[in-house]
């Protein structure tokens, strides 16, 4: 059946704002009918290079390699002399019985890019046939998702991803990943704030500009569960794109939309959607006219910075939680300063309180983590084989009625309430918690050990408390929300029998109290 002829031409125009790349939309969803579709669930949609083949993952299907159970194999429709697609079949050679999907084609299509179970795999064609698929590796790949949906640019540079990892705003976000010359894939990089939500984002596609990216989300409104968005990549950051775009009640409807794709020189982009289906995805067509410009095929080591500079890249991995309850902090923050390179790195923590954040190969890394309600931390790590191998750990202490924190380094020098030079950044934390909690008020007790005469030893004591509260004052906090006290070595929390464990009762501590606490004398 020749589909080209049952459309009006009646369309809506979704142009990019910064001119990157535009498509129109002429029609409505098409069935592609049980000529494609079955019973059975039909979802991420490939079309080859030429738009004679069209492959997608059918899942619970009995002719599965392991039967209805089966989570998904890869299905192939081709296209006949007549310009009709032939009824689909199960692509064999690729497949295993675990969940099967096909990430992409490139090579001209002679190279297939899929993902079976856990593994991304590699197929050639060979005389027309796929060769078993050869597993190869993304660095720091963790997906958590049940649901996970990838896709390759049509020049086979970027791997693009769906799914819960590190970093990730909610559940399901998109990261891509390059390829460097060397042809080894970098760790995947979140694509920030402008494209995820709190909520999914799944079947990410990049066009044949490597600008233009459509994808699925119910994050953003629109008519059902998924709809299928526009954006445009701005710089060769990845993080910089124009607003979110909803296609149009053309494409998306009351039921789950998902894997939108098509050709720069094709009438048709293909799609998965639930709507008029017995709940589960078909296969639909809408006619288009896309307006992109497909990339040069350049040399990897030439016009590619952003990529060539990923060659000295890599992933700091660590955790954040509560010190108090040891529970995960989900979407704390994380704001990496790197030397001598001078750049900044954001992120934040997924749901295990888990983050990742790629950043250039440095000498010294400054890594702070904060979250609302807790006084922030802070490390200085110079040694890269800490970053390369280890996962970090932060433990932040909530800002709670009650809390008492003790100020590890805020240090003074001997027998004096003159800080240490260092001091002045765990402080400067404590300036930050106060200023972005403006309801409550702290109270700062000084300790010493049990050295020395008692007199002496509350004096001091009280001097060191003054000196922090001094500097605090400086900072621009309120004399009034501090209050404070020397108790000399009357309070020790470890025995003065050592010089070791008599290091740790000369602190300082701080107590946090709501706004309207009175200032205690015996605190």
């Amino acid at each position: 059946m020749n589909l080209s002829k049952l459309f009006p031409l009646l369309f809506i125009s979704l142009i990019s704002t910064y001119g990157y790349g535009q498509i129109e939309i002429f029609s409505d969803q098409i069935s592609m009918d049980s000529v494609v579709n079955s019973a059975s669930d039909e979802l991420n949609v490939v079309i080859d290079p030429e738009g004679q083949n069209l492959y997608f993952t059918r899942k619970n299907h009995p002719q599965n390699i392991g039967g209805s159970l089966d989570q998904g194999d890869i299905w192939i429709s081709e296209k006949n002399l007549a310009g009709d697609w032939t009824p689909a079949y199960n692509l064999r050679a690729v497949n295993n019985a675990k969940n099967n999907l096909l990430i992409g084609l490139v090579n001209n299509g002679e190279t297939m890019l899929l993902r079976n179970g856990n593994d991304f795999a590699q197929s050639y064609k060979r005389n027309g046939q796929w060769t078993k698929p050869k597993i190869f590796e993304v660095p720091y790949f963790n997906s958590k998702s049940k649901d996970f949906t990838a896709s390759v640019s049509s020049d086979g540079r970027y791997l693009l991803f769906g799914m819960e990892s590190f970093g990730s705003y909610g559940v399901e976000d998109i990261y891509v990943s390059r390829r460097t010359p060397a042809g080894k894939w970098t760790s995947p990089k979140n694509l920030g704030a402008k494209i995820n939500t709190v909520n999914q984002e799944i079947s990410p596609f990049i066009a044949a500009d490597n600008k233009t990216l459509f994808f699925a989300s119910n994050g953003r409104g629109g008519q059902g569960s998924f709809d299928i968005f526009m954006s445009t990549r701005l710089d060769d950051t990845w993080q910089n794109w124009s607003e979110a775009k909803n296609l149009g009640t053309m494409v998306n409807t009351e039921g789950k939309e998902r894997s939108f794709t098509f050709l720069p020189t094709d009438q048709y982009a293909y799609l998965s959607s639930t709507q008029n289906s017995d709940g589960y995805g078909d296969l639909k067509m809408v006619k288009i006219q896309p307006d992109i410009v497909p990339v040069e095929e350049v040399p990897d080591t030439l016009q590619v910075i952003d990529i060539a500079a990923e060659e000295k890249i890599i992933a700091v991995v660590g955790k954040v939680s509560d010190k108090k309850s040891g529970a995960a902090l989900v979407g704390a923050e994380l704001v990496i300063h790197t030397e001598p390179t001078n750049r900044e790195y954001k992120s934040r923590t997924n749901s295990d309180g888990v983050f990742v954040v790629n950043v250039d190969e440095g000498n010294s890394y400054t890594i702070k983590a904060g979250a609302f309600r807790y006084l922030s931390s802070e490390r200085v790590i110079t040694d890269l084989t800490l970053l390369k191998n280890d996962t970090l750990v932060f433990t932040l202490e909530p800002v709670v009625e009650g809390n008492t924190i003790t100020l590890d380094h805020v240090l003074f020098e001997q027998g004096k309430a003159i800080l240490i030079e260092g001091s002045q950044k765990e402080l400067d934390l404590v300036v930050e918690m106060l200023k972005y909690n403006p309801d409550i008020n702290i109270f700062l007790a000084g300790h010493t050990d049990n050295q020395g005469l008692a007199s002496l030893n509350v004096a001091l004591s009280q001097e060191r408390v003054q000196t922090v509260t001094d500097y605090l004052i400086a900072q621009g906090i309120s004399k009034k929300r501090i209050s404070g006290k020397g108790f000399g070595g009357t309070r020790p929390i470890a025995s003065n029998a050592s010089a070791d464990t008599r290091r740790l009762n000369r602190r300082v501590e701080l107590t946090v109290h709501g706004a309207t606490h009175k200032k205690s004398t015996d605190q």
